[in-house]
C-alpha cells in the first residue's frame, strides 16, 4: 500500500491527517453524538515521505486493527 493512495482514501472518508515533524497522525472521523475518544495512528516519516512511499507492513496491520481499513478498500477507492 502506498502513502498517496492511503492519504487520498482517508481524506475522502472523513479522516483527519495532521503532521508532527516528519510523521503523520491519522485521526478517525468524529462521532456526531457520542463522546468517545477518537482513535488515532502515528505513521513514521519513513513511510509517509512522499506519495510513492510504500507503507511498512506494521502500519498496514495497524490500519486494519484500529480503523478497519484494508488494502483492498484503499486500492478500490
Amino acid at each position: 500500500m502506498k502513502w498517496g493512495r492511503l492519504e487520498r482514501y482517508c481524506r475522502r472518508n472523513g479522516y483527519e491527517i495532521t503532521s508532527r515533524g516528519g510523521d503523520k497522525i491519522i485521526k478517525a472521523p468524529k462521532d456526531g453524538k457520542t463522546e468517545r475518544r477518537r482513535q488515532q495512528l502515528y505513521i513514521g516519516h519513513t513511510s509517509c515521505a512522499h506519495a510513492g512511499t510504500e507503507l511498512k507492513k506494521c502500519y498496514v496491520s495497524k490500519l486494519k486493527n484500529i480503523f478497519g481499513i484494508t488494502e483492498e478498500a484503499v486500492d478500490n477507492e
